[in-house]
């Protein structure tokens, strides 16, 4: 299933509706093929966590209604994580994540890694610098 991810004031994000499309509002990139349980292993690395509470990291911030879609925000203490980065650290852990197994299903290029991890990386500091969240729009 294919997930949006996106920057966005509070108040802004919570004035969406179920027919629109966050697109047309928000600055936006594509999750790609980079699954909840592919981006959780991500996360868990650069924070030093476990898998399972690196799942919790992506927070339900909203139901736009009873049958989705549904509205994540990153944990803040991850987005700070991921812009304090530098490239050298996200090429190591792209090195990194490039070996868990969900990653490996994938049968990814490095590039494509490398560039899904550099966009989400500059997402989280233009929200930091901006006071803003990054949020993932999904029908699940």
């Amino acid at each position: 299933m294919h997930q949006i991810f996106f920057i966005g004031h509070a108040d802004d994000v919570a004035e969406l509706e179920p027919d629109e499309n966050p697109a047309d509002a928000f600055t936006c990139m594509s999750s790609l093929q980079f699954h909840r349980d592919a981006r959780a292993q991500l996360y868990a690395l650069v924070t030093g966590s476990f898998v399972f509470d690196a799942m919790d990291m992506e927070i339900l911030d909203r139901e736009i209604s009873v049958d989705g879609p549904y509205l994540y925000r990153l944990d803040e203490g991850l987005m700070g994580r991921l812009a304090d980065l530098e490239e050298d650290q996200v090429e190591a852990y792209a090195e990194l994540w490039m070996e868990c197994e969900d990653i490996e299903v994938l049968r990814l290029e490095t590039d494509d890694l490398l560039d899904f991890m550099f966009l989400l990386v500059h997402f989280c500091q233009t929200a930091c610098n901006d006071d803003l969240g990054v949020y993932i729009y999904s029908d699940s």
